[in-house]
């Protein structure tokens, strides 16, 4: 006679948390919900500093501490949240964006574009240009619509992926709380690792790769440094293998006049 076993968090499983579905369901929201907000300050804190709302790093803590998995990766976290008092308060709004300016560019940074576009490896323009057609069918399946504050740019850029992914873990809390469908549910999740696979963990890493090397020290080379940890703790949660991006395959649009058209034409490369 068959013995019927019940569904588990996978995730939830790797904090050593066993039970049912429904058993572990306060604990399921509570996971989406802080990965959730995590991707949300890190979405707004790699968009252009308008104010100084654009970062609060102490609100980072309370969210990574739950979802992180490796201790280490944890404290090396916090230690870089608790060193932003040490610099943060004293700049002004205008040393933050003059950074910005300095680290992404103005337009399209070639050190360390914040745009994954520019990280297509063979096929040219024409593999780029799939990478926006690739994001536009994931926003369209799932009802995501560019924030207000970020549609000016394009939709390959960071910050509009990562606040893609806080759309989709706030969505998943939501379905948890509210009793969907499982099989509902887990079309979220699996959303949510193919856009891990395909897209942030393929070129992010090398993105901080390049900004750490950019920025040396400071606002951003923490911000980036966080930025890692927390996709090398996703990777993890949600089990899967990247298509990476290796840094000698890298290849940037150069600066002509035709490709730099391409790159600041926001509007025609939005979903409709």
């Amino acid at each position: 006679m068959a013995v019927e076993t019940k569904a588990m968090d996978q995730m939830l499983a790797l904090f050593g948390e066993t039970g049912t579905l429904e058993e572990l369901k306060e604990e399921r929201v509570s996971l989406s919900l802080a990965r959730g907000r995590v991707y949300e300050i890190l979405s707004l804190v790699f968009s252009y500093p308008w104010n100084r709302k654009f970062f609060r790093p102490k609100s980072l803590l309370e969210p990574m501490d739950i979802i992180m998995v490796d201790e280490e990766l944890w404290g090396e976290l916090k230690s870089t949240v608790d060193g932003f008092s040490n610099y943060l308060p004293k700049m002004t709004i205008k040393q933050v964006q003059g950074e910005y300016i300095r680290v992404f560019g103005h337009a399209v940074s070639m050190e360390c574009p914040p745009y994954e576009m520019q990280y297509g490896t063979e096929g040219g323009v024409q593999s780029q240009t799939d990478v926006l057609i690739q994001l536009g069918g994931f926003f369209e399946t799932f009802g995501f619509e560019l924030p207000r504050t970020q549609s000016k740019e394009r939709i390959d850029h960071i910050s509009n992926e990562l606040s893609f992914m806080s759309y989709m873990c706030f969505r998943m809390a939501y379905g948890i709380q509210n009793g969907h469908d499982e099989r509902k549910i887990g079309v979220l999740l699996s959303g949510m690792k193919k856009f891990i696979r395909n897209h942030v963990g393929r070129w992010m890493p090398l993105f901080c790769i390049f900004g750490s090397r950019k920025a040396e020290r400071g606002l951003y080379k923490d911000v980036i440094d966080i930025l890692s940890c927390f996709i090398k703790n996703e990777v993890t949660l949600l089990d899967v293998e990247p298509i990476k991006v290796e840094e000698p395959e890298y290849r940037s649009l150069s600066y002509s006049m035709e490709n730099d058209l391409i790159a600041n034409a926001p509007a025609e490369c939005e979903p409709r």
